[in-house]
This record gives structure tokens, C-alpha cells and sequence, in this order.
């Protein structure tokens, strides 16, 4: 018998995660990405199989049974790696196979609960097709030879590297290309694959109102087989949606007896499925426990106009939320997407030269993983998907950066012991991208804007030593540019001056005109080059407007600046040029931006964010 590393990928994460129109969408594919790679990984684990990812053995194999539950569900990644014995490389075929047979089977199971939930006809042919073909995985191995462990897995991972790279050519399902059985509309999510959904005459999905509902979709819509299962995939009151979220801050404002009375007008809406519950995330939203998108008016405003039938129960909401809006504003209708991913975790792998040196990493990666749930719901946030060093969550605007600090350091703490054996140079660190964006904004913009604010707090485009271990910020207004901002965690004085401006904000010490104009000094002095401008003299000049603005400037009731705030203001933007260096030009405009963005991120209300929020 030999003894083998093994990996294998499962997938298409393009098709389960990152098509995503709805935050159920999002949730449901993570989830469902997540499942399949459990069956998987248990099936390799009953065939005797070593595991190293997820890291799982006789004590903790229950973590990878079925769950339907998608809050503190134990998530597993996408890569699955594991050592085995087996004759040769036909056995281990075997292995891969029974693996990829289990994640269809698991697949198949959740497509049938939808099914059966849906309760409409569809396109059974297409249905099938779709439902066989959908699921990737891929595999690739390596023998373990004298040079040990750790050189088969570089060996295996390469291999999986160059096999993902190559395409498969499955045959085609048409009989040729004018077969009508395939001329059919794209399904909405990503226009990937037909509809399955049956039709009418003017192309419109053939559903009944129920069905649309549970669905989500609009009149012409389509979904094909995966959009069908993540949008009735599991249990729909476990997730919690971006709406409830959002206007998180705003429920917390409410009295007790308006809440109540919200909530009992809000109650009879479940029953004509025009709006859903929301159980999940351990009953912390308990106190309005229901989605919140009509709690925006213009939502409100469109169910009204789409359910003449349930129009009473919708007005009599209206009549309670039209003296709540009018006392305490609108709930804010931007939050955050937070995307975390590890620093340096390929040269901790790297060092781990035995396969229990690697499970000791992974297992350190599991702990923080299973502690994210927890940590998030502490900032009242909802995390999506938390595996190895990767996390996805829905936090509100106001909790965003603190839940960004507590988890990067206990993905610090988690990581630090076994760092330290294995003599790490540089100790794994978590860079956070928050994304701001609107809640109409569809989540598949979301994700892509999340992922790149990742890639501002990774900073690859900054000197090594500022690299990694970042926060970056983007924040996308649906009435203007997208604006970006980064932190390193180890800059103290940076993180507590943001932190102070949002507490400026929010005791409304200071206003938004202030980072606007300091912007707007910046453009007006971006002069071109000439022998006759000195690098001094143009920032003197600068420095001559910003102080002339701070003079005049006032805070958000019209008052007076206050002298300590001035003073305050003046010392960030001097420290920001300290530290961008005496040549760098753009110390003004990264300030402005700075305080932009902490404006955002300090706001409750719609109120807190002016006339910027309301297109």
C-alpha cells in the first residue's frame, strides 16, 4: 500500500456564490457549496482517509453530517485535502469518485426539498440536465515519496492548479443548433444556463403569484435549476436578510411600544407571503423578528403597487410607519458586506513539513473559523460563511470597523501558537475589506465590491512593509463614484483617529462639509507642474486654504467649530503627510476621504446621511 496525498476542489464557485442577485442567493450558495463539500469530505473520511481539510477526526466527525441549518452550521471550504492509502493510483480514483458521487447526492437531496417546496411545474428535461451537470469537482494527487510529506502536497496542489486550468469538453445536450428545446430565455442570475421555469406566450415565466413570491422574482424573470435551489434551498427564516441588517440601527432607536406596534403590523404580512421571518443568527433579532425591507418607503410604496389584493394589510403598516418616520426618520438604506482573508498563510503552510504539523495549522484555522458566528452576532452582524481563514458577513454601517477588529485579532490570537512552533517569520495576520453600498445594490455587485475592498486592505500596490494585515474600505454611493480607503491594523493612531471622527459624527460635532470642502481644496490646488511652483510653496498653499476652510467651517447645527476640533483636524492631516512622506502630494485628498467614509460609517438613520443617500 502506498500512501498518497489527495485534493480536490468543488464547484462552480461562480455559479453557487458569486451569481447572486438576492442575499438569499448569496446565503444559499455558500451553504450549498458548504454541504456538498461536507458529503465529500465525509465520504473520504469513512474510506479511512486522514484529514487535513477541514480538519476533522473521531472526536469531531459529527461536524461533517448533513446540516440543514445554515446559522452556526460548521462551513467548509471549497479545496478538501487529505492523506490516504490506497494500492495505486486506480484506487485512488475510487476514492474520488465515491467523493464526487456523495457531493451529487447531497446536491440532489437539497434540489428535491425545493422542489417540493416550489410545487409548480417546470421544465422536467431541462431540470435534469442542469441538475447532472451542475455540480464541478475536481481532483488531483501525488505519491508521498522520501522527500516526504510536505513535497507531495506542493506536488498535489500544483497538479489540481493545472488540472482547473484545463476545460472540460462534455458533450453537448442539442441535437444540433437549432434545437427549440434549448432556445429558450437565460436564467436571470447570471444568463449562464436556460430557464427552467415554463412559459407563457409573451415569454413571461408561467407561475403562480405563491410561487412567484416564494421565488422572488419579478414578471419577466427566470431562474434555471441552482437559482430554483438557492432561492428554497433550507430553511428561509435562518437567513437573515441585508434589509434587516441595515435598518438594525434604527429598530434599536425605537421605543418599546412603537417596535411592538410595527411588529403587529408587520405580523399578518407572513401570512400572504409578502414578507418573510427572520429566526436565525441565535434570535438576536428577536425584538423585530421579520426581514425589514418594507420598512424602506420605496419598497413599501412597489408591494403596494404589486398586491392589490393584500393592499389593506400594506396600508395599515403605512399608517403605523408614516409617525415613526416622521419622529425618527428612515432607516438607513446602505450597510456593509465584510470579506476577511488571511495574510501570509502560504508561508505558515509552507513550514509544515508533516502531515500533523499541517492539521495542527488547519485545526488552528478551524477554531477561529467556528468562533466567527459568535464574534459577529456580538456586533450584531450575520456571518455568511466563515471556513479556514476566509469569512463573509452582513454587518450595518455603525458596528462595521469594531467587528473588523475583534475578528482580526482573534484570527491573530487562534494562529499564534502554532505560528510560533513552526518558527513562522511573520505571524499570519486577517486583512478586512468592507464594502458600503446600497440595499438595492444587486449581491453580486456586492460580492465583487467587497472583494476588491479586500484587495485595498491586502495593499499589494504599497512598499512590502506596508503590506497585508489591512483594513480597506470601499464605499459605492449609487449617485457617484466609488471612493476607497485603507488602514493598516498596526497603525494605532490612524484606527483612533478614524474612530474619533466617527464619534465627531455622531454627537454631530462636525459636519460633512468639512471633508467635501478639504476634497474640493485639493482639486482646486491639483496644479500641473512648473519650475515656478515649488513643492513647498504648493503646499503652503494648500495648507493656507485648509486652515482658511477650518475657520469657517461649523458643525451640524450651525454652531461654531469647537478650537480642540480644529486642532484635531489640523494634526491628522499633518500626521498623514508625515506619513506618506514630505514629497507625497495627496495627503489632502486620502484625509478627505477618511473623513467621507467615517461619516458613513458613523450613521444610524437616513437622516445621519443627508441628501447623498436618498437616490
Amino acid at each position: 500500500m502506498t500512501q498518497y496525498v489527495l485534493t480536490l476542489s468543488i464547484g462552480p464557485v461562480q455559479g453557487f456564490i458569486a451569481s447572486a442577485r438576492r442575499s438569499r442567493d448569496l446565503w444559499s450558495g455558500s451553504w450549498l457549496l458548504s454541504e456538498m463539500a461536507k458529503a465529500a469530505a465525509k465520504s473520504l473520511f469513512e474510506a479511512g482517509a486522514q484529514m487535513v481539510f477541514p480538519f476533522v477526526d473521531e472526536t469531531t466527525k459529527d461536524r461533517l453530517e448533513p446540516c440543514d441549518r445554515m446559522d452556526n452550521n460548521f462551513s467548509v471550504g471549497n479545496k478538501i485535502q487529505v492523506q490516504v492509502e490506497a494500492a495505486d493510483d486506480a484506487a485512488v480514483r475510487d476514492l474520488v469518485e465515491q467523493a464526487k458521487a456523495a457531493a451529487q447526492s447531497r446536491f440532489e437531496t437539497i434540489a428535491r426539498q425545493a422542489l417540493q417546496d416550489l410545487n409548480a411545474a417546470l421544465r422536467v428535461e431541462i431540470w435534469q440536465m442542469q441538475l447532472d451537470d451542475y455540480l464541478e469537482v475536481q481532483a488531483a494527487w501525488a505519491r508521498i515519496t522520501e522527500k516526504g510529506y510536505s513535497d507531495a502536497s506542493q506536488r498535489a496542489a500544483s497538479a489540481l492548479t493545472a488540472r482547473k486550468a484545463t476545460r472540460d469538453f462534455t458533450p453537448a445536450h442539442a441535437a444540433d443548433a437549432w434545437d427549440k428545446r434549448f432556445m429558450l430565455p437565460k436564467s436571470s442570475l447570471d444568463g449562464a444556463r436556460e430557464t427552467v421555469l415554463l412559459g407563457k406566450a409573451n415569454g413571461d415565466a408561467d407561475l403562480s403569484d405563491v410561487a412567484r413570491r416564494k421565488l422572488g422574482l419579478s414578471q419577466s424573470e427566470q431562474l434555471d435549476c441552482a437559482g430554483i435551489v438557492k432561492r428554497l434551498g433550507g430553511n428561509s427564516e435562518q437567513f437573515t436578510p441585508v434589509t434587516r441588517v441595515a435598518s438594525d440601527a434604527w429598530l434599536q432607536g425605537l421605543p418599546e411600544d412603537e417596535l411592538s406596534n410595527l411588529c403587529n403590523a408587520y405580523e399578518p404580512l407572513i401570512e400572504l407571503n409578502l414578507a418573510t421571518r427572520v429566526k436565525g443568527n441565535q434570535g438576536i433579532y428577536a425584538d423585530f423578528p421579520f426581514d425589514g425591507q418594507l420598512l424602506y418607503r420605496n419598497r413599501l410604496d412597489a408591494a403596494l403597487s404589486d398586491n392589490k389584493n393584500s393592499a389593506d394589510a400594506l396600508r395599515k403598516l403605512l399608517d403605523i410607519l408614516n409617525p415613526i418616520w416622521h419622529k425618527y426618520g428612515e432607516p438607513c438604506s446602505y450597510w456593509v458586506m465584510l470579506l476577511a482573508d488571511g495574510d501570509r498563510m502560504g508561508e505558515l503552510l509552507d513550514r509544515a513539513k508533516t502531515i500533523e504539523e499541517h492539521q495542527a495549522i488547519t485545526e488552528a484555522l478551524s477554531t477561529f473559523a467556528e468562533s466567527v458566528p459568535a464574534k459577529m452576532r456580538d456586533s450584531r452582524a450575520q456571518c455568511v460563511y466563515a471556513g479556514g481563514d476566509d469569512v463573509l458577513g452582513f454587518v450595518a454601517l455603525d458596528k462595521a470597523v469594531g467587528c473588523a477588529d475583534t475578528l482580526r485579532q482573534a484570527f491573530s490570537d487562534s494562529l499564534k501558537k502554532v505560528s510560533d512552533v513552526l518558527k513562522a517569520e511573520k505571524a499570519p495576520t486577517l486583512s478586512v475589506g468592507l464594502a458600503i453600498c446600497h440595499i438595492s445594490t444587486p449581491l453580486g455587485n456586492v460580492r465583487r465590491l467587497a472583494k476588491h475592498a479586500e484587495k485595498v486592505a491586502k495593499g499589494d500596490n504599497y512598499p512590502a512593509d506596508q503590506q497585508r494585515n489591512g483594513l480597506g474600505i470601499t464605499l459605492s454611493v449609487r449617485s457617484g463614484s466609488d471612493s476607497d480607503w485603507r488602514v493598516q491594523w498596526s497603525d494605532e493612531a490612524g484606527l483612533a483617529a478614524f474612530k474619533k471622527w466617527q464619534n465627531r459624527y455622531q454627537k454631530k460635532e462636525i459636519s460633512s462639509r468639512i471633508a467635501y470642502d478639504s476634497r474640493d481644496i485639493f482639486m482646486r490646488t491639483d496644479f500641473p507642474k512648473s519650475a515656478d511652483l515649488s513643492f513647498d510653496l504648493h503646499q503652503n498653499i494648500r495648507q493656507a486654504e485648509f486652515i482658511r476652510m477650518l475657520d469657517r467651517a461649523r458643525n451640524m447645527s450651525g454652531g461654531e467649530l469647537k478650537d480642540d476640533v480644529k486642532k484635531e483636524l489640523k494634526a491628522r492631516l499633518d500626521a498623514l503627510q508625515r506619513q506618506l512622506g514630505s514629497e507625497h502630494t495627496g495627503a489632502l485628498n486620502i484625509f478627505a476621504t477618511e473623513l467621507i467614509i467615517a461619516r458613513w460609517l458613523a450613521a444610524k438613520t437616513q437622516n445621519d446621511l443627508g441628501q447623498e443617500a436618498q437616490s
